[in-house]
């Protein structure tokens, strides 16, 4: 339906299902219904002409204040990063420039920051479980983060965590559940050997941590710890 260049507002009453929303008539006629704060920023009163302009205006208020709620909920869950956001709104069928400018509103806010994310990301991850820097950056890029903020995040979290230490914890625990089954096989050092050097490189460690944990990690437990 095509706006009329110019209409009156009529009426402007409360919504009964939806309190702190307001439906404005225009010459009689439902014209849109609107939060009360979009009615008061755009001062709008019974008997005043509303135009096409100030429609859409209000039709784009509208929406941002929708997307921003749905982000706000989303983020009640837990963190997000500025991707995940975007990725949201985006599945509720919110466009892409109104996605930007949500975010934009939600950085300024102080409620999405990165930075902050991926360094939490990591310290949880680090108390979870043991976990190499490969996996923790993987995660990372995947979750949207900036690769320089991840790197940034990644060397200021693992400066005091020995890489070497935590996979050597790692390794020592998982031959100590393997073993007992597994030495009683043929080969049953092998076995074990390959299992824990395909398990810490899952976790994330580098090729030379993972020799190194695992190697010690043998010799621990009385096997054979030959290089792999």
């Amino acid at each position: 339906m095509t706006t009329p260049p110019r209409m009156k507002i009529t009426r402007i009453e409360n919504q009964k299902k939806r309190p702190g929303r307001r439906s404005i008539f225009a010459d009689g006629v439902f014209l849109i219904g609107v939060g009360t704060d979009t009615l008061i920023r755009f001062g709008l009163r019974t008997g005043d002409e509303i135009t096409p302009e100030t429609l859409r205006g209000l039709e784009r208020a509208e929406e941002l204040l929708a997307a921003r709620v749905a982000a706000l909920r989303y983020l009640a869950v837990r963190a997000r990063t500025e991707r995940e956001i975007r990725d949201a709104l985006r599945e509720k069928e919110f466009s892409d420039a109104v996605g930007a400018e949500t975010v934009a509103a939600l950085k300024d806010a102080r409620l999405l920051d990165d930075a902050a994310f991926a360094r939490s990301f990591i310290r949880n991850a680090l108390t979870l479980k043991p976990t190499g820097r490969v996996l923790l950056r993987r995660k990372l890029l995947l979750l949207g983060v900036d690769r320089a903020l991840a790197d940034e995040a990644l060397d200021e979290i693992l400066e005091g965590v020995s890489q070497e230490d935590e996979a050597g914890r790692a390794a020592s625990a998982f031959v100590a559940r393997k073993s007992a089954r597994l030495r009683t096989r043929e080969k049953g050092d092998a076995k074990i050997r390959q299992q824990l050097t395909a398990f810490l490189l899952r976790r994330g460690y580098t090729w030379d941590v993972v020799e190194g944990a695992v190697k010690k990690a043998m010799k621990g437990a009385g096997g054979e710890g030959e290089d792999l």
